[in-house]
Order: C-alpha cells, then sequence, then structure tokens
C-alpha cells in the first residue's frame, strides 16, 4: 500500500505513514481528475496529472501519467517506466512525481559477431594475453535498457602544490611529459602555487544498485546520440529496468563520483609536483532520466571470471573485471 499524502511506499495494514505520519484508513474528500490519455511518451511536461490516485480507502494506486495504465511498483522500487507506453514516474521527497526529461540512447550495438570481435580485442590486450579470448568461454551474454540518472555537475578544484627549492640544493621549475627541470638554486623558502581547475559533467549514476558494474567513472555516455525516451524503439524482447536509486541520491552520488574523479585529474596534472592539498567545491542541477542499451558479457578464462560491459550505442567499454 501507499500513503495517500506522499505516495510512500508501506507494508500492508499500515496506520501511520513512516515518512510523512499521515494517518491511513481515512477516505479523501478530494476527488482528482484522472490521468490525460494520450499524452506524450516523454520530454517535458506542462502540467502533468499525479501520478498518484486516491482509492478512498488509505490506499494510493499508481497510474501511469501518460496512458492511465496501472503501475505496480515492486518493494524498493523508486524510479519506474510504464510498460505499455513508456512514461516513468519517481518517488521524490514529496511522494510520486512525473519525469520531467526522460531520454534515451539508441541501440547500435546488435551483432552479436561485432560483440565478440570487440570482446576479443579487450581480453587479448597487454603483455603475453593474445590468446585469452580463445582460451576462454562465453558463459552469459545479457542486453537490457538499464536508467540512469543524468546529473549536471559543475565542479570547482582548487590545488595548492609546492614549486620551490629541493634537498639538493636545486629548483623544480616545470613538469610535463618530459619529468620536472631543475636549475640550481640560491636559496630561499620553498614556494606554495594554487592552481583552480573548473569542469562541467552530466554525469551518469546508475539507477540500480545491483548492477554497480555499469556504473561509469571516467567513460562517458555520447550525449550528443540521445532522443526523447521512446520505449518502441526497443524489441519487446529486450527488459527495459526500472530502477531502485532516487534522484536526490543520486545527486548526492554523482557529487563523490565528480569530486573523487577531480581528485584523480590533479593528481594526473601536477605528477611532479608535491600537492599540499586538494578542494573541490561541487554543484548540482536537476537530474535527467537516461535509459541506456547495456552489454554485459561474462567469460570464465581457466576458472577465473571476466565482465565485461558496454555500452550498446556507442559500443565503449563501461567497465572490465577479472582481466
Amino acid at each position: 500500500m501507499f500513503c495517500t499524502q506522499c505516495g510512500f511506499q508501506l507494508p500492508d495494514n499500515s496506520k501511520f505513514c513512516a515518512k510523512c505520519g499521515a494517518p491511513l484508513g481515512v477516505t479523501s474528500t478530494t476527488s482528482q481528475a484522472p490521468p490525460a490519455q494520450g499524452s506524450p511518451v516523454s520530454g517535458i511536461a506542462a502540467s502533468p496529472p499525479s501520478p498518484v490516485q486516491q482509492t478512498g480507502q488509505g490506499v494510493a494506486q499508481l497510474k501511469c501519467p501518460g496512458c492511465g495504465a496501472p503501475i505496480n511498483p515492486k518493494f524498493g522500487e523508486m524510479v519506474i517506466t510504464c510498460e505499455y507506453c513508456g512514461t516513468s514516474v519517481f518517488m521524490g521527497a514529496g511522494g510520486w512525481k512525473n519525469v520531467q526529461k526522460h531520454t534515451m540512447l539508441p541501440l547500435l550495438l546488435v551483432d552479436k559477431e561485432q560483440l565478440l570481435s570487440k570482446s576479443k580485442n579487450i581480453l587479448d590486450s597487454g603483455f603475453l594475453h593474445h590468446h585469452r579470448f580463445e582460451k576462454s568461454k562465453l558463459v552469459d551474454m545479457t542486453l537490457d535498457v538499464v536508467p540512469y540518472w543524468l546529473i549536471p555537475s559543475s565542479a570547482s578544484t582548487t590545488v595548492t602544490y609546492l614549486w620551490g627549492e629541493t634537498s639538493s640544493g636545486t629548483t623544480v621549475i616545470g613538469g610535463g611529459q618530459g619529468g620536472p627541470t631543475f636549475i640550481p638554486s640560491g636559496g630561499g623558502r620553498p614556494e606554495y602555487k594554487t592552481e583552480v581547475v573548473d569542469e562541467v559533467y552530466d554525469f551518469p549514476v546508475v539507477a540500480v544498485r545491483a548492477m554497480k558494474d555499469c556504473q561509469p567513472i571516467e567513460f562517458q555516455f555520447s550525449l550528443d546520440q540521445r532522443t526523447l525516451f521512446d520505449a518502441s524503439k526497443f524489441s519487446k524482447s529486450i527488459k527495459v529496468l526500472n530502477g531502485d536509486v532516487g534522484e536526490e541520491e543520486a545527486e548526492n552520488h554523482a557529487k563523490a563520483l565528480v569530486d573523487k574523479l577531480q581528485y584523480q585529474k590533479a593528481h594526473e596534472r601536477h605528477k611532479h609536483h608535491t600537492i599540499s592539498k586538494i578542494e573541490t567545491k561541487v554543484d548540482v542541477g536537476e537530474g535527467e532520466l537516461l535509459h541506456v542499451p547495456i552489454w554485459r558479457m561474462k567469460f570464465n578464462h581457466e576458472g577465473k571470471d571476466i565482465l565485461l560491459v558496454l555500452d550498446g550505442s556507442s559500443g565503449g567499454v563501461i567497465s572490465s573485471s577479472g582481466l
């Protein structure tokens, strides 16, 4: 059952909402208009109807705001896509809400021979691994349409690093690919310099907790390929997954991931300097729900599992393990 006030999912026979404290079992005196029929599948809705409909008996029933079909979330699900028309709703701070911006990436990597060819290149890369693919057994190959929260993030990182005298009496004056440059020093104190690095991201956060291997760290989706979500673009045999990560949690996760990425970039940028402090401030905006076709391929090589996660749109490697 669901709270009639905020839409929070509750165990059956609950008397009070654990989220907002509202009493349950009270007949609502407020009538609500039925959901609009034939509304657009996705995009930004002007004044969308509420997906929560009162039953008059303390139970809230979810209905798709796009086609009016019933939506039956499983326990823990916070992002739900209608199996009939593709409209999505999510659990926000105030209850169930319509997704205002819902997009997708097209499925372009379909041919299994092409998938195996890509897998071979990945498995055989590296010294002494030229025949790893042919000695491996394909255990599983699955394709799902996975929901991501696309969180616009702006990061400002302040890096303080040492630019001064070394123990040998010389001064470091530069880094770069050729390594640091040293010149004789006549003494003096080490000098610290400060650099500010600003970056802007549309950072993807996977909305399914059990699919952490699908979480990009440095990999970025080709967002110029994205279009408004249309469930009919995917075969009925391909499952469009629901999510259990809400937008607020995704924003916090995006902040942590962007902070980590900025930290890595700062160390790479100043790998020939001694860094004394790194401080990053991350601001995030309203998220976008992005559905991405994801291939997950599992191989067994001499008793050891190897997992590859590929973007089904660009063919890029999102993650790999066991290599």
